[in-house]
């Protein structure tokens, strides 16, 4: 999909440049270009193996494209790590580790003075309700609570651009509800959001923009003024060819 030319010139937030990742034969990323401004919330959207996580990783610098580039306010998005969070789809903490442990070194890596990294642990440990169980070690936790503790990182380093992949795996829905909060709080202090999610009607409720992707092409980028009356799920549906499978006679068949 071409780009405006507004969108050419302006050097703000983050610019996706003709990606390209392939891994042997397969390509994973093919000429993938979209941006997200400041202040936006992108959802990165598209069935398995669309290209997604490589392109987060790519956007993160943990993975280099073969060719195209990753801008953040005009300039390469590698050289501004420190600018830059990211939460993979399977977040992990060394288990001999407590959460508070994880956090202070994940503020302490940000560059965060020990009071800074103990009053935004302070408040991450009430929203997300940590209190009970953030010294406890790692090793103990549930994937819901290991993923609030991370998203808890990426919140306490307050960075320009925040690169999420499956926020809500094992969240409850108050902890779910509160990372939107969270996220539409960053984004309202001009921070740059791209998400990516399966759950096509939370991402309908709560991000401003969205970018549908097939076999590591964009297929549509639109705004959620420009849903149709079916919404997202039916357009993901119609974009990538995907539908769910009719089982209504599938137990009194077989």
């Amino acid at each position: 999909m071409k780009q405006s030319l507004e969108e050419m010139t302006d050097p703000a937030g983050l610019k996706i440049s003709s990606l390209v990742k392939s891994y042997g034969k397969k390509t994973a990323v093919d000429g993938l270009s979209f941006s997200v401004g400041k202040g936006d919330i992108f959802a990165l959207l598209g069935p398995n193996g669309a290209g997604k996580t490589t392109t987060l990783k790519m956007i993160s610098g943990l993975i280099i494209p073969d060719s195209g580039s990753v801008t953040l306010d005009g300039e390469p998005a590698g050289d501004q790590r420190q600018r830059i969070a990211y939460v993979p789809d399977e977040p992990t903490i060394f288990p001999n580790l407590s959460g508070r442990e994880f956090l202070r070194y994940t503020g302490r890596l940000r560059g965060l003075d020990p009071e800074r990294i103990k009053e935004r642990t302070l408040l991450c440990s009430k929203v997300f309700e940590m209190d009970g169980w953030l010294d406890n070690r790692s090793g103990s936790y549930s994937h819901g609570m290991i993923q609030r503790v991370v998203l808890s990182g990426a919140f306490i380093a307050r960075p320009d651009l925040y690169v999420i992949d499956e926020p809500l795996v094992g969240l409850d829905p108050p902890a779910a509800e509160t990372f939107w909060r969270m996220v539409e709080a960053a984004a309202a202090e001009g921070a740059v959001i791209i998400i990516s999610t399966h759950t096509l009607a939370i991402a309908s409720l709560h991000c401003k923009r969205f970018g549908i992707i097939h076999n590591g092409s964009l297929l549509r980028s639109l705004s959620r003024g420009e849903l149709s009356r079916g919404g997202l799920q039916d357009l993901f549906f119609e974009v990538t060819g995907t539908s769910p499978a009719e089982v209504s006679d599938f137990f009194r068949n077989h």
